[in-house]
């Protein structure tokens, strides 16, 4: 729920009059064709009212894909003839002459080149400090332990450095817990293994990074993952590639006390992003699981995110009709604090275009400062606050497939587009939320008009509040084009601060079923609901109910209880849309390509019809039970607090505008 609430119409809930809304118009039908999905087809232009800034294709992610890669990343050849950094409890040998010193329990390396690492160390350090920064180093880890009081692996300069994990091998690295750290200078490491300049894992065995002072494995430049077996445990950050990390392959576990897997430049272009291209990820993380300063873009893989506990140890939210005055104010759109704990954060742009993305978040699933594009992959998304959170604009669209299963809000952004994929969402609150403006300043006092007066559209005929005490709107955009999207919300099943617009695809909304929220919310400053192509079913409680500007049947008589089969048919029986409701639902609203007539909206029955998961269908035979209303439009209804519909004591249009 938004905070452009129509306050006016929530303190007279109480007292709302009963609605006879049954009987709509009977008018000549509109020939309506059903397509191979059991959408509705229809040849119907768009109506005005689409936002014209509003994304219609994924974003341009190619900045921070297909990264560059040079030979040595790829390289994980080694021989026989390679030196070989013999470690043995507490002392180390080397052949002479290959560049490389020993002090006591500590290696230095000095020279560029390939060094193969064996045996054990009780509290020992590998050093790479090239005296030609333009060489690189490739280090094999052929079974090593490494226990050090300070970083096990220490790179100060080098080019870049190469961990190869061979094949076959357990490696392990723990440091000290209470050894000097500062971030990003040559004084000291910041992780157990740390690298001033690039670094890149690559191989086919596996290492165990054990951070007990700060991160696990951090790169101050660029970091790349190219395969191998990873388990990375940190009191903080667990993996750390400051301008950017690269997962092309791999099995990484990561449990961290920080955040999981994070980049964190962001005045240097071009850098600062994390980008996952492959492997199997699987990350437990206090804070954020994956924290991008400015992108993050998944174009492959199979992630499996927990941040903060999860959704189940989310704070408790509250607002909007749910809490009651008390906390009516509250913006509990965001949980951000001091720490953070969503799944995946973006600074800037967050793009998903393949893979498998589980997350299990005690804030936002999903969440990004700019702008969200998700055009491919397969998510199921579990949010103590948003499932899907966009700053600026969020794109749905190709193949993607996105399950909410459980959030406060389920998709948020200021502007929204629905342009393909498969979308379903279970919020406690709103559904769907295009949302704008300032609210910083919104109070009680500010919002209620002096003796609840102020200035409302069309009163109690058919009209919704205008404004409050100088509050104004917000602004935002909800648009679907494409795709199939289901909604089952707590509050406003699709809510936005300015206009929706639907001109194809598939939206099924099971809204509230308290009369403080309706199916359909659209802002409050003459905003419009426009219909004029795909097909839309929404279905809930009828207190703040609103309703499109043409092209649809509505009644507020349907009165179905959970588990109650709703069918609506054209003027030749097809099924348009059949629906086995998920709880009790007082009023419908309906349209399908575009028609302003011929619909016919049943309760009940016998339907032969193949559901979905979600209890929803179209095309197939249906015998029919209780019809409701036949026609189109909203003859019958009564208008009061929901934002109005035709006819009634004001009469005139929808939402009572002029």
């Amino acid at each position: 729920m938004k905070h452009s609430l129509r306050v006016y119409a929530a303190v007279l809930a109480a007292a709302t009059v009963a609605f006879p809304l049954n009987g709509c118009k009977t008018n000549e039908s509109s020939e309506i064709a059903l397509n191979s999905t059991g959408s509705v087809q229809s040849g119907a232009e768009p109506n005005s009212g689409t936002a014209e800034n509003l994304s219609a294709e994924p974003l341009d992610i190619s900045a921070y894909t297909n990264i560059a890669l040079s030979n040595a990343d790829l390289d994980t050849a080694w021989s026989a003839e390679d030196p070989v950094i013999r470690c043995a409890g507490d002392t180390i040998s080397v052949p002479e002459g290959v560049g490389v010193s020993v002090s006591g329990q500590t290696a230095t390396i000095t020279k560029g080149g390939s060094y193969v690492l064996e045996g054990s160390l009780s509290d020992g350090q590998i050093i790479v400090a090239l005296t030609d920064n333009t060489e690189k180093v490739h280090l094999i880890c052929n079974g090593i332990t490494i226990h050090s009081s300070s970083a096990p692996i220490w790179v100060q300069q080098a080019d870049k450095v190469i961990v190869t994990l061979a094949e076959g091998t357990v490696n392990t690295l723990t440091d000290g817990t209470d050894y000097a750290v500062e971030s990003d200078t040559d004084t000291a490491p910041n992780a157990c293994l740390y690298s001033k300049d690039d670094l890149t894992m690559n191989g086919s065995g596996t290492l165990i990074v054990n951070g007990n002072c700060n991160n696990g494995i951090q790169s101050a430049d660029d970091l790349r993952i190219m395969g191998g077996t990873l388990t990375v445990n940190a009191v903080n950050h667990g993996i750390r590639g400051s301008d950017s990390v690269v997962i092309k392959d791999g099995n990484i576990t990561v449990t961290a006390q920080g955040d999981g897997i994070k980049s964190t430049t962001t005045d240097t272009e071009g850098k600062g992003f994390v980008d996952v291209e492959g492997g199997v990820i699987s990350v437990t993380a206090a804070q954020d699981a994956v924290d991008a300063a400015v992108a993050l873009v998944v174009s492959g893989g199979t992630l499996t995110l927990e941040s903060g506990g999860g959704a189940a140890n989310a704070p408790v939210q509250s607002g909007g009709m749910h809490g009651g005055w008390g906390d009516w104010f509250t913006d509990t759109n965001t949980t951000d604090t001091a720490v953070s704990t969503k799944g995946m954060k973006a600074g800037g742009l967050l793009a998903i275009t393949g893979g498998t993305v589980e997350v299990d978040s005690a804030d936002d699933a999903l969440h990004c400062n700019g702008d969200c594009s998700v055009s491919g992959g397969e998510m199921t998304l579990a949010a103590g606050d948003d499932g899907i959170h966009s700053d600026d604009e969020l794109y749905i669209g190709g193949n993607a497939v996105i399950t909410v299963s459980g959030s406060y809000e389920g998709l948020e952004a200021y502007h929204i587009s629905i342009a393909g994929g498969t979308t379903r969402v279970t919020a406690q609150d709103d559904g769907l939320n295009a949302a704008g403006g300032d609210t910083a300043s919104l109070t009680a006092d500010s919002m209620i008009p002096p003796d609840m007066g102020g200035s409302f559209d069309g009163g109690f005929g058919g009209g919704r509040p205008g404004g409050f005490g100088g509050f104004a709107a917000g602004s935002g955009e909800l648009t679907i084009t494409d795709g199939y999207l289901f909604v089952n919300a707590g509050g406003d099943g699709l809510d936005s601060n300015g206009n929706i617009t639907m001109t194809g695809g598939t939206a099924v909304v099971c809204g509230p079923t308290n009369n403080g929220n309706g199916p359909l919310d659209s802002g409050d400053n003459n905003n419009h609901i426009t219909l004029s192509g795909g097909t839309l079913m929404a279905v809930g409680a009828t207190g703040m109910m609103e309703v499109p500007e043409s092209n649809y049947i509505a009644s507020a008589s349907l009165n179905a209880a959970a588990g109650t089969l709703i069918v609506v048919t054209d003027a030749q029986g097809t099924v348009l849309g059949a629906l086995q409701t998920p709880k009790n639902a007082q009023g419908i609203v309906f349209s399908a390509g575009g028609a302003a007539d011929g619909y016919t909206v049943y309760s009940g029955g016998t339907y032969d019809g193949s559901f979905n998961s979600d209890g929803w269908a179209a095309g197939g035979s249906y015998t029919p039970g209780t019809e409701i209303c036949s026609g189109g439009g909203s003859i019958g209804f009564t208008g009061g607090m929901g934002g109005g519909f035709g006819g009634g004591f004001g009469g005139g249009r929808p939402g009572g505008r002029p």
